[in-house]
């Protein structure tokens, strides 16, 4: 029953989730210091707003978690509202709401996974070309990316707000 391989990868998990990442400040570090009343501003129309990024975070940690349950049923479909989902944060409770959901995303992904072996990490994800290890890699490098974007986004939209 080894779990070295589990281990590292929750340990690279909460480094870019809420430790010290290499690249600087971690993704909760970043969202913390978002004011709310920005987050649902797209300073281009064709650019998504921090709310709207946040939430396809927690879309796709649910995708995880359910593929780490077993579920074969369940999918997202690229570009469709499981993917990006309309959304309106209207108060600093509904951000606090939102920030906590992702959370939960995390505390869930790190339950699961503890309850799991090394062996687990080769289980194919039914539907993908990709096993449970490379999920996880996949969804680190997935916060990374639109944490950066978060960064731009809420930049550009203080500076209209």
């Amino acid at each position: 029953m080894h779990k070295d391989k589990i281990n590292q990868l929750l340990e690279v998990l909460n480094e870019s989730f809420q430790g010290l990442p290499w690249h600087g400040e971690s993704l909760m570090d970043k969202l913390n210091r978002i004011d709310y009343r920005i987050v649902n501003i797209a300073p281009v129309p064709t650019i998504n707003s921090v709310a709207r990024l946040v939430h396809h975070i927690i879309n796709w940690r649910i995708f995880v978690i359910e593929k780490i349950k077993g579920n074969d049923a369940f999918d997202i479909e690229m570009n469709s509202q499981n993917d990006w989902t309309d959304l309106h944060i209207e108060t600093e409770k509904d951000w606090a709401d939102l920030i906590q959901k992702l959370v939960n995303t995390q505390n869930e992904i790190f339950d699961l996974l503890n309850t799991k072996t090394d062996d687990f990490l080769e289980t194919p994800v039914y539907g993908r070309k990709y096993n449970i290890q490379r999920l996880i890699e996949g969804i680190v490098q997935h916060d990374i990316y639109h944490q950066g974007q978060i960064a731009v986004v809420a930049k550009q939209a203080a500076l209209k707000g």
